[in-house]
């Protein structure tokens, strides 16, 4: 496993990366098999909490999916901010999804049919 890898963030998504896909931009950046990612916010003045929160996302994604550590450096005062607001509003939640048949109706002679059929 190679030791570690460092990405320069303006690089890739610009001083003030504002959009969701662009932090899944960085980490299709990063080599699969190191021990180590440096996402280096050097040059980046802002960045937007829609950034900050995919970030955090795709950052925990990656370090369990790919068994990295992802590390960030040189962060302005401003970025490391945002970042801290977004981490301190994630939580686990866990959902539960279902299909659920649609069933249009036309008037309440239909609706009553239906809930008289159960």
């Amino acid at each position: 496993m190679n030791h570690h890898t460092s990405i320069k963030v303006s690089q890739h998504v610009g001083t003030s990366p504002n959009y969701r896909s662009s932090a899944d931009v960085l980490f299709k950046a990063v080599d699969r098999g190191i021990s180590t990612a440096v996402l280096d916010f050097s040059e980046v003045e802002f960045i937007s909490r829609g950034f900050a929160d995919q970030l955090h996302k795709a950052r925990l994604e990656f370090q369990d999916h790919c068994e990295t550590l992802v590390v960030i450096e040189n962060a302005n005062a401003d970025v490391q901010r945002m970042m801290q607001i977004v981490a301190a509003t994630q939580k686990e939640t866990s959902r539960i999804v279902f299909d659920a048949p649609v069933i249009r109706v036309q008037n309440i002679a239909e609706i009553e049919r239906i809930l008289l059929s159960f």
